[in-house]
């Protein structure tokens, strides 16, 4: 936020003390000096790391007439005052000078090499984020070789490296992995459907939570199912209809609210029999949809070996009323009345879009044409 803290050791004309200054945001003026490390005791190398948040940490060496011991203070947050001292190196154990590395998300990692009697250990210690206690010390470099001067750095990811020199001038690292947050998806609304993450973890579906690296960016997509809508995202500053997008800083929740489509209207297929009239070339039928969709028509008739054609015809109707359908008599059939009446099946077919069909029957008697 532009708050500015300075560090340094200073001589009392006995021992060695560490003292800061800070001048807050939006000043421009630096506040009193304030001692931080305990009186009596000499220390030195101090480093300063800050967080994003604010909170500083100030880090330091000194001797208790036996050995160097690391030592730190912090101040949290919106405060102006440092925290007690805190001892992060092992008792027994003389320790090098510290370096100090702070996270996007605050956790705060401490390094130094000590003397076991026999080598030096790089070792560390790490408050965890949102922790006002730094963790128990952990030996990295290997037991048996002898190692020294680390560095510490962490990145936006959280994850933090630490290097240093080994036997025989080798360099050598160990990385911890960052810290994972918890992305949580819950679905809500009367409908129903899917949501996926990228980077691949949430498919929910089966997997509605999980933990991603800080600062990674995810992007959520809704599918939502064939009876459902997509009504919207909330939480985490997500809103609207397109995909979530969100920027992992801390554990997140987002919800995906899905809306139950209103059923379709099943299209009716109900038509009374149709009224036929019948001229010299063509069967005249008129009939009375409901709705939307296609009539088909076909005219037969019996002879002494099979079952003939007399005529067949179709149509579309575009909405409720009255459809004429002209079906046109076979030349074969129009011989045939020449000689005789004929009585005929008249078979009319009614599809509603989107419907199932239905069929009219009826028999009908084709008057002789001389």
């Amino acid at each position: 936020d532009g708050a500015t803290t300075v560090v340094w050791t200073r001589s009392n004309g006995s021992n060695n003390i560490v003292q800061a200054r800070t001048r807050p945001a939006g000043s421009d003026t630096f506040g009193a000096v304030v001692d931080l490390s305990s009186p009596g005791q000499n220390a030195g190398s101090t480093q300063v790391a800050v967080g994003s948040d604010g909170a500083t940490t100030v880090v330091w060496y000194r001797s208790n007439g036996s050995n160097y011991i690391v030592q730190a203070r912090t101040r949290p947050a919106g405060s102006d005052t440092f925290s007690a001292v805190v001892d992060l190196s092992s008792p027994g154990q003389s320790a090098s000078p510290p370096q100090v590395a702070v996270g996007v998300d605050g956790a705060t990692t401490v390094v130094w090499h000590s003397w076991d009697g026999s080598n030096n250990i790089v070792q560390a210690s790490t408050r965890a984020a949102g922790s006002g206690t730094f963790g128990a010390v952990v030996d990295l470099s290997a037991l048996g070789g002898s190692a020294d001067s680390p560095q510490v750095a962490v990145g936006v990811d959280g994850a933090t490296t630490v290097v240093w020199t080994a036997d025989n001038s080798i360099i050598q690292a160990r990385t911890s992995v960052g810290t994972k947050y918890s992305l949580t998806l819950t679905k809500s609304g009367a409908g129903s459907g899917l949501v996926s993450s990228s980077p691949a973890g949430i498919d929910c579906g089966l997997v509605c939570s999980y933990g991603f690296s800080l600062s990674t960016s995810v992007t959520l997509t809704a599918s939502p199912a064939a009876d459902s809508s997509f009504a919207g995202w909330s939480g985490s500053g997500c809103s609207g209809t397109s995909t979530c997008t969100v920027t992992i800083s801390a554990a997140r929740a987002v919800t995906a609210q899905f809306t139950a489509n209103a059923p379709p209207t099943k299209p009716t297929n109900v038509f009374p029999t149709p009224k036929v009239s019948v001229s010299a070339s063509a069967l005249i039928s008129t009939v009375s949809v409901p709705g939307p969709g296609t009539l088909a028509q076909i005219v037969t008739r019996r002879s002494a070996r099979a079952v003939l054609t007399v005529c067949k015809t179709s149509r579309k109707a575009t909405k409720a009323g009255t459809v004429k359908l002209t079906c046109k008599l076979s030349a074969a059939t129009r011989v045939a009345l020449r000689k005789g009446s004929l009585r005929v099946s008249v078979k009319t077919t009614f599809t509603p879009t989107g419907g199932l069909s239905a069929s009219k029957t009826q028999v009908v008697t084709l008057k002789r044409r001389r």
